[in-house]
């Protein structure tokens, strides 16, 4: 069998063909063996660096089997001790769900005293609202009734000042008129001037005439005035028991 002869970048670059005038172009002979040297270049690095990772791995896998022995020597302690991982593992997660469920029981439990506490608050505001409501409503009606009454009451005051007012208006005007004449010392005088007498007495009875024309006409202008004013303008005094007194102080002419 022939033996396979692994070339190598300078056995292509050293090669030497002889030359032949029916042979292949010189130049594309070198070409080719230029390409040939530069692939055996790249695959001899990389074969190279191959080695070298195999060299790695297996100084690594020479490790790895001692640790390995270590760790077979060492199986029954760490078997152990995962074992024992596990139980504490498992004692804190079940410890940790029992504390999470007690304090989820008294959240829950704390929760429904807040909301009962709550109800209850939101029910005694509601009551007192209602309560509240109530006795402004009452307090309403019971202020409505007495300003009914109070104005029933003015009312009834205002007619009887009114009718008692009109009764004393009426009673004025059916008074009689006065005049008083001055008197003369003597007759003769009063016979040496006669124009003059009469003219004194036309200018005293014209006072007097004004003076009882502006008696009349005040009353009948209070009288306006009164009956021109407002309810709310009215005194809410209860009405005298007797009528008279209400023209205490008043004095009327005669």
């Amino acid at each position: 069998m022939e033996e396979i002869i692994m070339l190598t970048p300078q056995d292509v670059r050293s090669v030497q063909f002889e030359k032949n005038l029916r042979g292949y172009r010189t130049e594309d002979v070198d070409h080719f063996l230029d390409k040939v040297e530069q692939q055996l270049e790249q695959d001899a690095e990389q074969m190279e660096a191959l080695r070298k990772q195999v060299a790695d791995l297996t100084a690594e896998n020479e490790t790895l089997r001692r640790n390995m022995q270590s760790y077979e020597a060492d199986g029954d302690m760490l078997k152990s001790a995962l074992i024992n991982a596990q139980r504490m593992g498992e004692n804190v997660i079940r410890e940790a769900n029992q504390k999470a469920e007690d304090i989820l029981h008294r959240a829950n439990l704390r929760g429904d005293d807040i909301i009962r506490d709550a109800n209850e608050l939101l029910q005694k505001a509601s009551d007192r609202a209602d309560e509240i409501i109530s006795e402004a409503n009452d307090k309403k009606l019971a202020e409505e009734r007495e300003y009914d009454r109070v104005r029933l009451e003015v009312t009834r005051f205002k007619s009887d000042v009114l009718n008692l007012y009109r009764t004393h208006v009426e009673s004025l005007s059916r008074l009689p008129e006065f005049q008083q004449k001055e008197e003369t010392p003597a007759q003769d005088a009063e016979a040496e001037l006669p124009e003059t007498e009469d003219a004194d007495t036309t200018e005293e009875a014209a006072p007097a005439a004004d003076a009882a024309e502006t008696e009349d006409a005040a009353p009948e202008k209070a009288g306006e005035d009164f009956w021109e004013k407002d309810e709310s303008q009215l005194k809410l005094d209860p009405p005298p028991a007797d009528p008279n007194a209400v023209f205490q102080g008043v004095s009327f002419s005669e």
